[in-house]
């Protein structure tokens, strides 16, 4: 029976920071680093140990006791992509979580999804949503991956990013990510990069709540209250 609890994080503008926060949240434990698209491989300090195409029989020995291993199979430009069902099963017996990225947003802030995206894992329990506040204020085109899937969007590139667009981005993430509210967490994350627009992006943060969303604002590279902000309590 597995014991693993899986939590994807998808979005754009901190993913990576997200992961390396939650693995080191949790090291006491027995932690996975993966992803079902593509993601550089962990190293130290976020991770203990780092496993290449792992057989089942070599990723239980690496979970077998505390820390964190990241694991995936060599992709190209040194990424490694996703694991197979049978090496994520002998994964899921041995750790306590597995923390994934489940789409790529090649390294901007914001981001609309493909109708194949994101790849979320059977039984996952959690998914971070994460938006980056540093968008705000700059071109659609410049900030925004496949910005061109809205129509509007993609008639007006030079539209400055604010609040409404960022919601938008957002919003489409949880259409495409297909799990219940209560599976979610917001992370508005940069706040750092966007501290004109503080009232702003709070207001922002108001409209998703009443959508029934649970989101926050934050700087993840920053922030010291990252249990509160990345909790996981009552997960199951």
């Amino acid at each position: 029976m597995d014991s693993a609890k899986r939590i994807a994080v998808i979005g754009a503008g901190g993913k990576t920071t997200t992961l390396s926060k939650l693995a080191g949240l949790h090291r006491a434990e027995r932690v996975l680093l993966t992803t079902t698209t593509h993601i550089f491989p962990f190293s130290p300090p976020v991770c203990d140990r780092l496993c290449i195409a792992p057989t089942a029989e070599e990723i239980m020995q690496a979970l077998a006791y505390p820390g964190v291993v990241c694991a995936g199979v060599p992709s190209k430009n040194g990424k490694l992509t996703g694991l197979s069902e049978e090496i994520l099963q002998a994964a899921s017996q041995s750790a306590d979580w597995i923390f994934y990225e489940a789409d790529g947003a090649k390294c901007l802030p914001l981001k609309l999804h493909l109708d194949t995206e994101p790849v979320i894992l059977p039984g996952t329990a959690h998914c971070f949503i994460v938006a980056g506040l540093s968008a705000w204020g700059k071109p659609i085109c410049e900030v925004i991956h496949r910005y061109q899937l809205r129509e509007d969007w993609s008639q007006n590139p030079g539209r400055l990013v604010d609040g409404t667009v960022i919601a938008d981005c957002v919003r489409d993430a949880v259409q495409a990510c297909e799990l219940p509210c209560a599976n979610l967490t917001v992370l508005l994350n940069q706040v750092d990069a966007a501290a004109g627009k503080i009232e702003e992006i709070a207001a922002m943060a108001r409209e998703l709540e009443s959508e029934g969303f649970v989101c926050k604002t934050c700087s993840l590279r920053e922030d010291s209250d990252l249990a509160e902000i990345l909790s996981l309590e009552g997960i199951s």
